[in-house]
């Protein structure tokens, strides 16, 4: 296996200066490239100090700390695979002033995965990706989470950070030590000069998604089958975020409380501007629970016992001004918490219109509301707590919000929960196929106006399953 070297010059994979590519094409037709390694192991100050390309059809090993600092384009192009090594917890971060230009396509996705065996995988078998920006956020110049060197924030909400799209992350995701980790994909300021579309994260051994900061914007996200939280927004993050999916599995949660939502203004709950007032429209978030009836969350209510610890769809609490509009959300212990925690105003954000839970559906629930977390290190749910805020206000006059009793009530072409081939369709009939509603303010500009409410629309085709082609529902025996 060879060793790549970046320390000082440009990298030139299998290219002559005559410019010939590397592809060798066997006599079946198959497309095959080398493996070289992207890094020395260390978690040190490994840097690609020059503009660098990685080349299709070659695999790259992702081994240690490896930055691309400011000044520094990494390309990766359509097609590449890079396999994080567990033992080195590799992780790639692009710092302040540095790009990363991943465009991959449909048809070949980049892919971001475990270098363990198929069938050996596991959340957190390497880092994960860190993408940092200039753009502003309400804590100043801080330095990201999970051990690494870098810093993000500064002044220009307009920042670039280059180019994510068709992106698949599996089996990252780490602990660096306590309320220290690195996610699937973490952005730090990212500002909204940046392309981020086409996204999974499969499998992370932390959060899938999480923003500190920032005014990036994105589109078609999938957190599929994640430890932590699916979509975790902190720090002032001021983006807008259509067409999402989370997918939870039933044995996989965090011991103190997966949400799929977690929303903060920061970890103190102080009135900091920029305040965390990201906003999502047409998300579809599916939980672990199958079955209310006989569900027990792990403090023993009800029938048979799911191995993990859930909490809520949406967690949102410390100040934030978050928002979501024409959205499904389905299958939790608890829908909706609006939480005042530490003294902050959330519920009065939300009373205000500056936090909006709009145009939804909540189907399936143990319970629809909550005022107040109820996991706090294996506490039990606490029944005397009976979402009253929550309730009123998801229910108020004009909201357009809706209960339905079961997930069957909305109609989908499939089984949602069926984590090997998701029915998140619309069948025919469904009350989520119209009512769209776009007339807010939040949602007046930089959005599909789609008519359709959650990720998808009815009548699954090739053209509108913006899921087909790229995304994968079963990496751990994919071949790579």
């Amino acid at each position: 296996m060879k060793q790549l070297r970046l320390m000082s010059y440009v990298l030139l994979v299998c290219v002559a200066l005559s410019g010939a590519s590397c592809d060798d094409n066997d006599d079946k037709g198959v497309v095959t490239g080398e493996t070289l390694n992207l890094g020395d192991g260390s978690k040190e100050n490994f840097e690609i100090a020059a503009n660098t390309t990685l080349k299709y059809p070659n695999t790259y090993n992702l081994r240690g700390f490896v930055y691309v600092p400011n000044g520094v384009t990494l390309t990766i192009e359509p097609g590449v695979i890079i396999k994080g090594e567990k033992s080195t917890q590799g992780t790639l971060i692009i710092e302040r002033g540095g790009k990363i230009m991943a465009q991959g396509t449909k048809e070949r996705p980049i892919v971001f995965t475990s270098a363990q065996a198929p069938g050996k995988r596991n959340a957190g078998d390497w880092g994960g990706l860190i993408l940092l920006g200039k753009a502003p956020n309400n804590m100043g110049e801080q330095t990201i989470e999970g051990g690494v060197r870098s810093s993000h924030g500064g002044t220009d909400p307009n920042d670039n950070s280059g180019v994510l799209s068709y992106i698949r992350i599996e089996f990252a995701g780490i602990e660096y030590s306590t309320d220290n980790e690195i996610n699937g994909i973490t952005f730090g300021s990212v500002g909204a000069g940046t392309q981020i579309d086409h996204l999974q994260v499969s499998y992370s051994g932390d959060d899938s998604f999480e923003w500190f900061g920032g005014t990036a914007n994105a589109k078609h996200l999938v957190a599929f089958c994640g430890w932590d939280d699916d979509f975790d927004t902190d720090n002032g993050f001021s983006g807008k975020i259509q067409y999402a999916l989370a997918l939870r599995h039933p044995q996989i949660g965090d011991k103190s409380a997966s949400n799929s939502f977690e929303s903060d203004n920061n970890a103190a709950a102080s009135p900091e501007a920029p305040y965390t007032g990201t906003v999502f429209a047409n998300v579809s978030l599916f939980g672990p629970v199958a079955n209310p009836a006989s569900y027990t969350d792990e403090s023993g209510v009800k029938g048979s016992t799911v191995g993990a610890r859930f909490q809520a769809a949406l967690h949102l609490r410390r100040n934030t001004q978050l928002s979501i509009f024409n959205s499904v959300i389905a299958a939790f212990p608890v829908g909706v918490i609006i939480e005042n925690d530490k003294g902050s105003a959330t519920q009065q954000w939300a009373t205000e219109g500056k936090l909006n839970i709009t145009n939804c559906y909540l189907a399936g629930m143990i319970k629809n509301f909550q005022n107040a977390q109820y996991w706090k290190e294996n506490t039990v749910f606490n029944p005397a707590d009976d979402g009253s805020f929550v309730d009123s206000y998801f229910n108020r006059s004009g909201g357009g919000n809706h209960i339905a009793a079961t997930m069957a009530d909305l109609k989908f072409s499939g089984n949602p929960l069926n984590l090997t081939n998701p029915g998140v369709f619309l069948a025919s009939g469904s009350p989520l196929a119209s009512g769209a509603d776009w007339k807010n303010p939040k949602v007046s500009s930089g959005f599909d106006k789609v008519a359709y409410i959650g990720a998808f629309g009815p009548n699954e085709t090739a053209s509108n399953n913006w899921t087909s082609g790229w995304c994968n529902f079963d990496p751990q025996n994919t071949t790579y």
